[in-house]
């Protein structure tokens, strides 16, 4: 008997477990398919994106995190756990862990930024684990011992639009504790709220700050000393407690170039400046926009790159950031879009007009819909999507001429999925009961009440098991 024997497959490693490493797996496995072998180095079990944690203090959640052992279901990737601290590149070598050793024929760098505090004095919003902290700020507030909440941008942080969710859901969630004596302001660098999107996201943001009694202020805050938020050369601001967004600084890997800052030189299609078979995407880049939607465009032209080098493509489309942002606002959530050059600064095209430089809608701008808007992990994540979400890629929609004030049914909406998906759980129809869930998370920006995230978890295992007897 003869064996037929498989030519061996491009090894290619992909170090991370966030939005750009998991992008990544994906992508590899739509344009590259047979061709490669991957392995997804990752520190963590799951794929818990931040995103949505800003709605965890007010009431909100978002499903628990996605095992990678669905991502590797779905892709064929090999999963290990590890952390990437080094790259031995003349003999395409991986440092896992400083004792542990993984080769490749590639290697995908995805390990994002570390968060560090920027403001001294003030609670650094990272995430989950700051939630706690904020809500005990509200609790004060609401007993009437805080009535000056202040969030803070750093200096030097471009993503800014957390600061802006943080904001509003506090003000919308003191007026409903009645905790009305509190007044909530932002501090930015920014020339105009959300500058990124443009003069139209500046004016309705502005707008919708000034309706909902939150006060904007211009400065660069230094630190919270004496009931007070030092702004550098400025005004110091009165502040009974300070939430600030987390600075971000570059993991500084042994063997790999990096910046004064600690983030990795790339070329537009992701390859990491004088160093062959290594490629770089997301936060751990030196691309001044941190961002998940961006992670994960240059996880696509990284992705893209390699599938030309082994013949799976015929032209690899560079990384040309496109800026997509889905704001909460404790009601109907905004969808702003804007371009952006090389330089993570705002760019004039035909679809950005000159007078805008950005698009801002309570319509999708994007489908699906959500927080994270990466072309294969949006629908990856999208579970009531119909047919095989593997085979599909998210697609942008035109912007309606919607006014982003206008009163929309997305209330009515909201609480009809939500009675469906109740409906349907009473019926034991768990699947349905989460593709339900998924709709109503689409209408409020990809979280749900807290309550229903925990719901929408357990359905979803009940459903994979087929009964509630054996969940």
């Amino acid at each position: 008997m003869t064996r037929l024997m498989k030519p061996n497959r491009h090894h290619v490693l992909v170090a991370g477990g966030g939005v750009a490493a998991i992008e990544a797996a994906l992508a590899l496995h739509h344009l590259a398919g047979r061709l490669v072998k991957v392995t997804v180095l990752a520190p963590e079990r799951d794929f818990a994106p931040r995103a949505p944690a800003v709605a965890a203090p007010f009431g909100f959640g978002a499903s628990a995190g996605i095992p990678l052992t669905a991502i590797a279901q779905r892709t064929g990737a090999a999963i290990r756990r590890g952390a990437l601290t080094g790259v031995k590149h003349e003999s395409r070598v991986a440092l896992v862990d400083d004792s542990g050793a993984l080769s490749y024929d590639t290697l995908v760098v995805a390990v994002g930024a570390r968060a560090r505090a920027a403001v001294p004095g003030a609670l650094t919003f990272t995430g989950r684990e700051a939630v706690a902290g904020l809500e005990r700020m509200l609790d004060s507030a609401q007993r009437g011992e805080l009535q000056r909440l202040v969030v803070a941008v750093p200096a030097g942080v471009a993503w800014t639009l957390p600061a802006y969710e943080l904001a509003i859901m506090a003000a919308v969630e003191l007026r409903d504790r009645g905790a009305k004596d509190t007044r909530v302001t932002i501090v930015t660098p920014e020339p105009a709220p959300l500058a990124l999107f443009g003069d139209a996201a500046g004016t309705a943001i502005a707008r919708m700050l000034e309706d909902r009694g939150i006060g904007l202020r211009t400065g660069r805050p230094h630190e919270v000393r004496d009931g007070q938020l030092l702004l550098g050369d400025a005004e110091p601001l009165a502040a009974d407690a300070v939430v600030a967004l987390p600075a971000l600084e570059g993991r500084r890997l042994g063997g790999l170039p990096f910046d004064s800052e600690g983030f990795l030189p790339v070329d537009r299609h992701g390859r990491v400046e004088g160093v062959s078979r290594v490629y770089a995407a997301g936060d751990a880049t030196a691309f001044p926009v941190k961002q998940g939607g961006l992670a994960a465009q240059q996880a696509d032209a990284t992705v893209e790159a390699i599938a030309a080098d082994l013949g799976a493509l015929q032209h690899a489309t560079p990384f040309e950031p496109v800026l997509r942002g889905l704001l909460l606002t404790g009601g109907a959530p905004l969808y702003l879009r804007a371009e952006l050059n090389a330089d993570g600064e705002p760019a004039r095209s035909a679809a950005c007009t000159p007078e805008t430089g950005g698009e801002i809608s309570q319509r999708a701008l994007w489908w699906p819909p959500g927080k994270l808007a990466g072309r294969y992990l949006a629908p990856f994540m999208a579970t009531a999507r119909p047919s095989s979400p593997a085979r599909e890629t998210m697609i942008d929609r035109v912007a309606r001429s919607v006014p982003p004030t206008a009163t929309v049914d997305r209330d009515e909406a909201l609480g009809l999925a939500l009675a469906v998906a109740e409906q349907d759980a009473r019926l034991g129809d768990y699947r349905q009961a989460v593709h339900a869930l998924d709709a109503a998370a689409a209408l409020s920006g990809g979280v749900l009440p807290s309550e229903y995230a925990a719901r929408r978890d357990a359905w979803a295992r009940i459903g994979t098991h087929g009964s509630a007897d054996n969940y």
